[in-house]
């Protein structure tokens, strides 16, 4: 027998409590705008990242995320290539973008560009001889007859009329430069020098300008060249240089050695002065170097300096020149004449009617005594002799 169904009671409603029909929307009224509603939140940044770097399999955001990802270990790379590589190349390039610009070499060409005692270089890299532009003019060559310690080969003095301007180094050839030409060139320097052996020069076949019988550095002048290695070296700088380098004539080198003066000596007539301006045979020479006989005459005078000196250790003369007087012998154009009977007046090189096939040199050298280093003194040589004493300065030709 089924239980009977549960009778429900109807409550009676609470006494002035009618029953309240459900709640509804407010209708709006015809006509009204309708409700502002707030704006939707601004998207953060990982809402735009997260889909990119965790996308769904497929699509144009996992090809994106390649990229990216590519791009990343690209940039890594690089940034470890430059730690590897900038220690060796910023410094370097720092030094290039800081640094002037070597100067250029002078592109004028003409004498006139150049005034009188114009220093200039014709090598933008600085590895050139420095030279110095010398003024047209005139002067007494060679020496009056009562001048102390004159040689019958200085005369007759008469006068030569240089009409155009020039330019000579303004010191003898060092052996540093020197040593730049042989390496480029590879001339060939070998076949003995004559070297200082106590009481005179004798030739030793292992003698050479790097070994000449005594130290030098790089800023002493050359010797142990001939006037064949002088002229090979005017034909090198001529090459390098575009410009025409050459040995100066006989008459060019005393004009430039005398810078205007009569004297015996660019700076006077005393040899006891020398020390100061030229390195010659003094007192210093007379008791280092052995060998120095009695009756050779010394400057009494001291400069510490036994054999050669470096390059313009000493008082330049009017133009501005080092050494003119001293240090080294220095090679010329000219061959030898036993006087000046017939030369030329227009300080060209005489090269005809050659007493021989030796050619002059000029200027006197470090164990020379004095009375050989006056502007007027004289001596020769065979083309291919070198000695320890004999050295070389270059002229340069410049256009009318």
């Amino acid at each position: 027998m089924t239980a009977p169904a549960p009778v429900r009671k109807k409550m009676a409603a609470s006494p002035g409590v009618a029953d309240a029909p459900a709640a509804s929307a407010p209708q709006p009224s015809a006509g009204a705008p309708p409700p502002l509603l707030p704006p939707p939140p601004a998207p953060r940044w990982r809402d735009h990242v997260r889909p990119v770097l965790y996308p769904l399999p497929g699509g144009e955001l996992a090809l994106r995320r390649t990229w990216l990802r590519r791009g990343f270990w690209f940039g890594l790379a690089l940034l470890f290539g430059a730690g590897v590589v900038a220690p060796f190349v910023v410094p370097d390039a720092v030094r290039r973008w800081t640094q002037p610009a070597p100067a250029a070499a002078p592109a004028v060409e003409r004498a006139g560009d150049y005034p009188p005692g114009t220093r200039l270089r014709d090598c933008s890299d600085g590895t050139c001889p420095w030279l110095v532009v010398v003024p047209s003019g005139r002067f007494a060559m060679g020496s009056p007859a009562g001048e102390a310690g004159r040689s019958e080969d200085e005369g007759p003095q008469h006068e030569v009329a240089i009409a155009y301007r020039f330019a000579v180094m303004e010191a003898e050839v060092t052996r540093g430069e020197f040593a730049a030409f042989v390496q480029q060139t590879k001339h060939d320097t070998s076949g003995g020098c004559y070297i200082w052996a106590g009481d005179k020069y004798v030739q030793v076949p292992g003698a050479d300008w790097r070994n000449p019988g005594f130290k030098q550095t790089d800023q002493h002048p050359v010797v142990c060249v001939s006037w064949n290695d002088a002229q090979a070296y005017a034909r090198w700088m001529s090459t390098r240089t575009g410009q025409q380098y050459r040995l100066p004539s006989e008459a060019e080198w005393e004009y430039v050695a005398r810078a205007g003066s009569t004297t015996r000596f660019f700076f006077g007539d005393r040899d006891d002065d020398l020390c100061a301006h030229a390195n010659v045979g003094d007192r210093t020479t007379r008791d280092g170097l052995k060998g120095w006989q009695k009756d050779w005459i010394a400057a009494d005078c001291a400069d510490g300096q036994v054999y050669t000196a470096p390059v313009k250790s000493y008082k330049p003369n009017g133009f501005g020149l080092y050494d003119v007087a001293g240090n080294a012998w220095e090679w010329t154009q000219d061959c030898w004449h036993d006087n000046y009977a017939g030369a030329p007046r227009d300080g060209k090189a005489w090269e005809t009617e050659c007493k021989d096939v030796r050619r002059v040199l000029r200027g006197g050298g470090w164990v020379s005594i004095p009375v050989l280093a006056r502007s007027a003194g004289r001596s020769r040589n065979s083309p291919d002799y070198r000695v320890g004493g004999s050295g070389f300065r270059l002229a340069r030709t410049l256009t009318p």
